[in-house]
């Protein structure tokens, strides 16, 4: 992916206005530690057990190594080296480490380490994970100008949600021409790791083919289907089906041999309030502009994996659920969640319930 070498000093400059994520974050600022390849530098977790170390260029290839240590034990696990700049932070539940590795003049790498067991475990296709969600949305004729995260931190309790500001301006890949704005804020769920983008604090730019209508990442095959007041992107043959419902609008989703529920209205909280850690991976993130839980059973086969909006407007609230998926159909569902749009109208006639049979009147 060819990029145009110029601007270093803006680059650290660069930031992206309108974009706030004090409501977002770990209400306690994180410490965070800046070294480069020259710098010898450490910084200690909240709770003092774990240590990340940047040690000076010790190697032939003069690339300075990147150390976790466990302070109980005093032993340390090489992660990498860095091969130029970078900045590192530990969650506020001492749980993970982020590291921002500014590893070219205009390219950023983003690692995240779990120390929850007895060994440092890198979170591992993370950073090819936001690459695919930002590019998403980057035309084929055009290429990034630079690559560079200025607002990065875990979410408000909750170490397994990370929040990350990309900016990246565009330029054409063939012809000369400026660079135009362009930056995303993308939702990074780690347990199961998938990004979502939230909303673009710049300037989006056009369409790229690689999505359909306004969903985020379905790929092209996919087609919308339209339950009235919300609707998503699923792969052909999916069909919705309207359902008798109470005091809810409620139907189905149904494809692949999966069947999707959902109760749209106001009574649609409790469908999900069996699922909790540690048997279920829960997820919180904003989908469609509105904020949403996910859960999703560490075992497959065995719970619900589904999506709850709390409030989508005029008090209403969404629960959309699948059961006992394997691992594949919980796969395709995750990424049909992330396609959830709202806005349609109600349909005109809500189903009744059924009329008891005649023998029980």
């Amino acid at each position: 992916m060819p990029r145009k070498r110029f601007l270093l000093a803006l680059i650290l400059l660069t930031s992206i206005p309108g974009v706030d994520l004090s409501a977002e974050c770990d209400s306690a600022p994180a410490k965070e530690v800046r070294f480069d390849l020259w710098s010898t530098r450490s910084l200690l977790s909240p709770d003092q057990r774990w240590k990340f170390l940047s040690v000076g260029p010790h190697s032939p290839e003069k690339k300075a190594p990147l150390y976790i240590q466990n302070t109980e034990i005093s032993k340390k696990w090489l992660v990498g080296w860095i091969e130029r700049s970078g900045t590192a932070f530990w969650s506020g539940d001492s749980k993970r480490l982020f590291l921002r590795d500014e590893y070219a003049a205009d390219d950023t790498k983003i690692r995240v380490f779990d120390v929850t067991g007895a060994v440092p475990k890198e979170i591992q296709g993370l950073n090819d994970k936001i690459q695919k969600a930002l590019f998403a949305h980057i035309p084929q004729n055009k290429t990034t100008q630079w690559l560079y995260y200025p607002e990065v931190c875990f979410a408000a309790n909750d170490s397994s949600t990370v929040i990350v500001v990309a900016d990246a301006p565009l330029v054409p890949k063939k012809e000369s021409g400026s660079g135009k704005s362009f930056g995303l804020k993308l939702i990074v769920n780690l347990d199961p790791l998938h990004v979502v983008d939230s909303v673009s604090p710049t300037q989006s730019p056009e369409p790229t083919g690689e999505t359909v209508g306004s969903a985020v990442g379905a790929p092209i095959s996919w087609h919308k289907v339209d339950a009235g007041p919300f609707s998503l992107f699923a792969p052909p043959g999916w069909e919705f089906h309207q359902l008798a419902g109470v005091d809810s609008y409620v139907g189905e989703f149904v494809g692949d041999g999966v069947t999707l529920r959902f109760d749209f209205g106001r009574y649609s909280s409790g469908y999900l309030k069996n699922a909790k850690k540690p048997a279920y991976g829960i997820a919180r993130e904003s989908i469609g502009g509105f904020a949403a839980k996910i859960v999703n059973p560490k075992t497959p086969g065995h719970g619900l994996t589904g999506v709850y909006f709390p409030n989508v407007g005029q008090s209403n609230g969404l629960c959309l659920w699948g059961q006992d998926l394997t691992s594949t159909q919980q796969e395709l569902v995750l990424k049909i969640f992330e396609t959830i749009r709202f806005g349609g109208a109600m349909p005109r006639y809500v189903n009744p319930p059924p009329l008891p049979p005649k023998d029980a009147q």
